[in-house]
């Protein structure tokens, strides 16, 4: 009986995989900017899926844990390859690469995102960029959705204010 139960989550997992998959890549690639990087960090993800699908109650649960474990997980690696002096996890974190290497504001954006702690830019880019609701990124992020307002309105006004050149 265990090993039906472990092939069902398996084929959970699977499922889950084919549908969030390039989600969860396209994340991990905005918060590494290393392809490689980010196909290690996707499968990482999806092997702890795996070993902690018995928590998820249904599917409606999986995509917002699946993306606070993607972003975790990258924010994670960033943070020990900054500490181990790996100056690619460094700076700030990027526009979508989808966005034209030409784009005007794209280094402006990426100077006021580097103003801010990874937990700021993660919300920023999460509301601002890839469009998420307070409530969902909030779960996604694992924080309540007051840290999410609070952490957009600062991040907001310092931009604003850093835009109009009342900052360095």
């Amino acid at each position: 009986m265990e090993g039906a139960n472990a092939s069902g989550h398996d084929q959970r997992v699977v499922g889950l995989y084919r549908q969030y998959g390039p989600a969860v890549y396209r994340r991990c690639l905005r918060l590494l900017r290393d392809r490689e990087a980010a196909k290690d960090a996707t499968q990482e993800v999806f092997l702890k899926l795996l070993r902690d699908i018995g928590r998820l109650s249904d599917r409606e649960s999986a995509l917002p844990w699946i993306y606070r474990v993607a972003t975790n997980h990258c924010l994670n690696l960033r943070r020990d390859a900054r500490r181990r002096g790996e100056g690619h996890a460094g700076g700030a974190l990027e526009l979508s690469s989808s966005a034209p290497a030409a784009y005007p504001d794209r280094e402006l954006a990426t100077r006021v995102l580097a103003r801010f702690d990874l937990q700021t830019q993660a919300v920023a880019v999460g509301v601002l960029v890839d469009g998420m609701e307070h409530e969902e990124l909030a779960s996604a992020l694992g924080i309540s959705r007051r840290t999410v307002h609070r952490k957009l309105k600062r991040f907001l006004e310092s931009a604003r204010s850093f835009l109009a050149g009342s900052e360095p």
